[in-house]
């Protein structure tokens, strides 16, 4: 069967009286497949590409990659996050790399210079009768908890109807209110799907990260909450000491995928965000972002021994997701039933499918 059919058919019969299934391999280790999910899916969503507290003055931008579609998020001069397609109207020239500050956007291949409400200020050697009106491509811009995300699609729907019941679970965290202390990008050769569903459980915490996080965030404190429209949600209790009991009242760390590839878990005394994009059939890239309540404490730095421990855990994951990828490529797994605890798989599974097969 080709990939749209054995998607079709793992829907209709994606559990049975043994439980819950995952995807068939095919929908990881297809060039064919690649190419619709950026289509259907990558070029209609919402994409996260950075938080508020990067963008506090008027000129600070960063920049980021949709689906091989470059954009600009910026700050403009009323404070309004505006994002542009990171392309010149002249001649299609990248306009800016990486992040900072700047007045105006110039391109580097001819000077055309762009305000930052995107209007055309000056394009050298031109009739400025010729010029009139042009402007920077706009792109439609939504913040959630101070999450910035950015769509493609002019006529997509708001996010924040989706998120409704997850906002009101982790609104106590202050979202918006932390700070990104911390942001680096990575490279993974896997499927974009398998890092999505790496975090969006926590099944495996006990056996990949025995040392970095089971001893504060056991496995068996993991609750998987309700599913809604454009998420997937689970929690796990902070530990306060080496034995983890089950009383009520204890803090806990939320955990939670927002579709299609953005993932973040948060708790009181930080939050981690990827936001996750494919570079093919069997690699991704991910920006991460780590995120302090500066309300909590006015030491907005990482010590080294917390860096150290996420990136080491983050190091785990790679390693695993890259020998995940090759398993599917063999085409033989994903077999089994899911646990319990990887729910919010068969969750985002079910939101896959009706992005790739529903019109």
């Amino acid at each position: 069967m080709k990939g749209l059919e054995v998607l079709s058919n793992w829907r209709d019969n994606s559990e049975d009286e043994r439980g819950k299934y995952p995807m068939p391999p095919e929908l990881y280790a297809s060039k064919e497949i690649h190419e619709i999910e950026l289509k259907k899916i990558f070029q209609k969503e919402w994409i996260c590409t950075g938080h508020v507290s990067e963008l506090t003055n008027s000129g600070d931008y960063l920049t980021y990659d949709i689906a091989g579609h470059p954009i600009i998020v910026l700050s403009d001069t009323e404070g309004n996050i505006k994002s542009y397609s990171n392309v010149c109207q002249h001649r299609s020239s990248r306009l800016l790399d990486g992040s900072g500050n700047t007045k105006n956007i110039v391109c580097p291949y001819h000077a055309w210079t762009y305000r930052l409400d995107g209007a055309l200020s000056g394009a050298p050697r031109m009739d400025k009768n010729h010029v009139v009106d042009i402007c920077l491509n706009e792109l439609g811009v939504e913040i959630w908890n101070g999450l910035i995300f950015v769509n493609l699609d002019s006529d997509a729907p708001p996010l924040a109807p989706r998120l409704e019941p997850l906002d009101r679970h982790i609104k106590e965290y202050n979202f918006s209110s932390k700070q990104v202390v911390h942001c680096y990008d990575g490279v993974v050769d896997s499927n974009w799907k398998v890092l999505v569903e790496n975090f969006c459980e926590s099944y495996h915490i006990f056996r990949v990260h025995k040392t970095t996080l089971e001893p504060d965030t056991p496995t068996g404190s993991i609750v998987v909450m309700p599913a809604g429209a454009g998420y997937n949600h689970h929690t796990m209790q902070i530990v306060k000491g080496k034995h983890w009991k089950n009383d009520g009242g204890v803090q806990r760390e939320h955990l939670s995928g927002i579709y299609p590839s953005t993932t973040f878990s948060i708790s009181d005394k930080w939050a981690i965000v990827l936001s996750i994009m494919p570079r093919g059939h069997n690699k991704l890239s991910f920006r991460a972002w780590i995120a302090k309540d500066l309300e909590e404490s006015e030491d907005a730095t990482l010590t080294e021994d917390d860096l150290e421990n996420i990136l080491a855990f983050m190091a785990e994951d790679k390693v695993i997701n890259t020998g995940v990828q090759k398993g599917l490529e063999a085409g033989v797994g994903n077999k089994g039933p899911l646990h319990e605890f990887e729910r919010t798989n068969w969750d985002f599974a079910h939101y896959y499918a009706k992005m790739m097969l529903d019109e």
